[in-house]
């Protein structure tokens, strides 16, 4: 796990889940990027499993993935990472002396995960963070109430576009959520992640 600007009292706490086959350091060089010491950003590794789409081989996922077109739902994985960043959650906000903001961000599988967790948490966030990914499962008996940013790129090979958005439709239903795409493929370009300055910093 990499922790970046850890304090008593920050203003917000970042949990940022990386992709499949990443790990905790993927996107620290972003975090610094961001340049908000106030914030302290929680980036976790995910367990190592065997990835069926990936012919078995076992690498950091937060739960298995079959096809790109992501019709199969591994609910065990996704729970069993849920309820792992739950108390990761839980144990850093019993060692802050005040009571910070709360945000989830995650690229690819990492934001399907942010996502997901947000639905299906009793957490309360102040906001969602979804970078090239998309929603795994829709809770229908909970309200989306928190602000939601999700950005994709228009030519995305691993994540299709459109999969993103299907996936997205019941959220924007529910209002306090936003979509935008940029010119690029699955990655992170500079003015996304200037995007992401302005939500955190709207939200915090």
């Amino acid at each position: 796990m990499l922790n970046i600007n850890p304090s008593l009292q920050p203003k917000a706490l970042v949990f940022w889940l990386h992709g499949l086959g990443a790990d905790c350091h993927d996107f620290g060089p972003i975090v610094n990027f961001l340049n908000l010491p106030d914030f302290e950003f929680i980036l976790p590794n995910a367990p190592i499993r065997p990835i069926t789409l990936n012919n078995g081989m076992t690498m950091r996922g937060w739960y298995d993935i079959e096809s790109l077109d992501f019709k199969t739902i591994d609910l065990k994985g996704l729970e069993e990472s849920r309820m792992m960043i739950e108390k990761l959650i839980h144990q850093s906000l019993g060692s802050k002396t005040n009571q910070p903001k709360i945000f989830m961000a995650g690229f690819s599988q990492g934001a399907a995960l942010s996502l997901y967790i947000n639905e299906f948490s009793n957490i309360q966030f102040d906001g969602i963070i979804a970078l090239s990914g998309y929603l795994p499962k829709k809770n229908e008996l909970k309200s989306i109430s928190c602000p939601i940013i999700a950005i994709h790129g228009q030519h995305d090979d691993i994540i299709n576009k459109n999969i993103a958005k299907d996936s997205y439709q019941l959220l924007k239903d529910n209002g306090n959520f936003e979509f935008h795409d940029y010119p690029m493929g699955h990655e992170v370009i500079e003015d996304e992640i200037n995007l992401i300055k302005k939500f955190l910093l709207e939200n915090s």
